[in-house]
C-alpha cells in the first residue's frame, strides 16, 4: 500500500515509526508501503509467510514499512503488527472522517440577552453565546487511530437588520459588557448567532492538523429580544 502524509494505528510518537511519521507529515511528495516481513520481500512485495503470521499476536501480521523520498530509493523505517481491520491512513483521509463527525461533538449555542425581560432603548443590552471560547473533544476512534480536536470560536451576532458584529469572545452576564449592541427604537428584533470554529485535530498524539475544508459552522436563533423606551418615575422628596 502506498500513500502519503502517512499515519499507522497504535504507533507510540516515541518509536522509530513514530518519530519518521511526525517528522514527514507535511511532505506531500513522499510515499510510504507496507510489505509482510518475509525475508524474500522488498518494498513491492505482498507475498505472505508463516515468519510474518506468526510474528504478531493473531490474527495480526507483522509488515515492514518503507519511506521514499522523491528521487531516493526506498529506506525501511521499522515493522510494525496490523490486525485485519487495520491499515495506514493518509492524514486527509483522517482529517474528512474527523470533520464528519466532529460536526457533532462541538458545543451548541445557547444565546441569551441581559436584562431577561428585554433591552431598553438608548442603553446597552448585553449578550451571551453559551458557548466556550476554546473547546477540546474527548478522544475518539478513527480507523484505528486515537483522535482528539481542538476548536476555537469566532461569533457573529445579526442584532437587527442590516447589523452584524462579530467577536472572538463569547460575552456573558453583568458585569460582562464585553457583547452588548445598543438599540435606537423599540420593537422586537429577532437576533440570529452564528458561531465558527476553526478545528485542529491530533492523530495518536501527533500533530497538530488543520480539519480540512471551510471553518465548521453553526447557526443560532432568531431569538426575539423585546426593546421598550425606558420611562422616567417621579420619587416624592
Amino acid at each position: 500500500m502506498v500513500t502519503t502524509g502517512v499515519q499507522f494505528p497504535g504507533v507510540s510518537s516515541a518509536s522509530a515509526l513514530g518519530r519518521a511519521t511526525a517528522a514527514n507529515a507535511s511532505c506531500g511528495d513522499c510515499q510510504w508501503t507496507i510489505s509482510p516481513a518475509c525475508i524474500a520481500n522488498g518494498p513491492s512485495d505482498d507475498a505472505m509467510c508463516q515468519g510474518a503470521a506468526t510474528a504478531c499476536t493473531a490474527p495480526a501480521v507483522r509488515y515492514r514499512v518503507y519511506l521514499r523520498h522523491p528521487g531516493e530509493p526506498w529506506q525501511l523505517v521499522d515493522t510494525i503488527c496490523l490486525g485485519p481491520d487495520q491499515k495506514p491512513a493518509s492524514v486527509a483521509d483522517v482529517g474528512q472522517l474527523v470533520r464528519e463527525r466532529v460536526v457533532n461533538l462541538l458545543p451548541d449555542a445557547a444565546p441569551t440577552f441581559q436584562p431577561a425581560d428585554g433591552g431598553l432603548v438608548n442603553l446597552p443590552t448585553l449578550f451571551a453565546a453559551g458557548e466556550p471560547r476554546t473547546f477540546t473533544t474527548r478522544s475518539f476512534d478513527v480507523l484505528g487511530f486515537a483522535v482528539v480536536v481542538t476548536a476555537t470560536a469566532h461569533w457573529d451576532w445579526i442584532f437587527e437588520p442590516g447589523v452584524t458584529q462579530g467577536f472572538d469572545v463569547p460575552g456573558g452576564d453583568y458585569p460582562d459588557t464585553d457583547v452588548s449592541y445598543t438599540y435606537a427604537d423599540p420593537g422586537t428584533r429577532g437576533v440570529v448567532l452564528t458561531t465558527s470554529w476553526d478545528a485542529r485535530f491530533t492523530i495518536d498524539g501527533d500533530g497538530p492538523f488543520q480539519v480540512p475544508g471551510p471553518q465548521i459552522t453553526k447557526t443560532a436563533g432568531p431569538v426575539p429580544v423585546p426593546v421598550r423606551e425606558a420611562h422616567s418615575v417621579l420619587v416624592g422628596g
